[in-house]
């Protein structure tokens, strides 16, 4: 009977310590206040992910999935156990990741404003300012949403541990990004606390690859042969011959197999002169041959992004 009361005192125990931390979906919307009237805010709105955001989050995972038109656009999910961020773009056929441990912020300072308080979707929030390189960023966090900071221990891309190390854990409903032109203000329209597990944050069933901040030896390509140079030469003197342009460079992007095989080729963008084409021509036939990335002394799947020069 005392080991049964014990066990009971234990869970309850457990339950109190697991409820007090923050799980569920928090909804965002993405708008763009111009500080000059004659800046296009559309074309800003285009170079986001989305208009609208569904953050998922649980004590070492967090999900973000981005909607355009109620149409999904990409995603990124962060698992604490990997130190990885993935992320999926729609269309593609495989996902990458970033090593979340290897950081790209630099903050100049932060200043927490306790006493400025509002209410967001239901819950009261503080504001701290964060200057970093480039923006100045308010965020909004709840002061009765928290979630474990040392579940995020070494994320140190966007200065995501420290910023909730910081807060205590405390949990964001919303910021506003100052930039030179305008304002991007990511505004929260709706919480919703639920349990999640890491099933909830599992990924689908595509090819996994590195992207080149992930890796510790990047991608290469092997020396040219004599007729893969050729190829190169023929397919861009071709191409060049009816332009009026001198040179131009276009940037194919594909994944590299950690057994060396060139999958997924596309073009990074396509030029008005359709060169984009050539050059995935030319890395589809021309047999030029590349060495994947390694982490840890391992060859891993590889996004790369390599350049094709054309010139008269």
């Amino acid at each position: 009977m005392k080991n049964l009361f014990l066990f009971v005192l234990l869970q309850c125990i457990c339950l109190q310590g697991w409820s007090q931390y923050f799980s569920g979906d928090i909804t965002y919307t993405v708008k763009i206040i111009p500080k000059d009237k004659n800046l296009n805010v559309d074309s800003i709105l285009n170079l986001q992910p989305g208009t609208t955001s569904l953050y998922s989050i649980t004590n070492g995972f967090y999900k973000s999935t981005y909607f355009k038109n109620d149409e999904f656009t990409y995603s990124y999910t962060y698992d604490n156990a990997t130190k990885r961020m993935y992320d999926e773009q729609a269309g593609k056929e495989y996902i990458t990741f970033r090593d979340s441990r290897k950081g790209n912020n630099i903050r100049i300072r932060s200043i927490p404003y306790k006493d400025s308080i509002k209410v967001i979707a239901g819950y009261k929030s503080f504001m701290v300012e964060r200057v970093y390189e480039g923006y100045i960023s308010k965020i909004y966090y709840a002061t009765d949403l928290r979630i474990d900071p040392e579940s995020f221990k070494d994320h140190a891309v966007g200065d995501w541990y420290n910023q909730i190390k910081e807060m205590d854990g405390a949990v964001s409903l919303g910021s506003v990004n100052e930039y030179a032109t305008h304002y991007e203000v990511h505004e929260v329209t709706k919480v919703n606390a639920r349990p999640l597990s890491p099933a909830d944050f599992a990924l689908p069933n595509k090819l996994i690859a590195a992207s080149e901040s992930a890796l510790d030896k990047p991608a290469g390509i092997e020396p040219l042969s004599k007729d893969e140079i050729e190829c190169y030469r023929q397919k861009v003197s071709l191409a060049m011959e009816d332009l009026s342009i001198e040179g131009f460079r276009s940037y194919t992007q594909f994944i590299i197999s950690d057994a060396g095989e060139v999958n997924y080729i596309e073009p990074y963008e396509e030029d008005e002169y359709g060169l984009f084409k050539v050059a995935i021509d030319i890395i589809s036939s021309c047999g030029i041959k590349f060495k994947p990335g390694q982490i840890a002394g391992k060859p891993m799947n590889t996004l790369v992004y390599f350049p094709i020069d054309f010139a008269k």
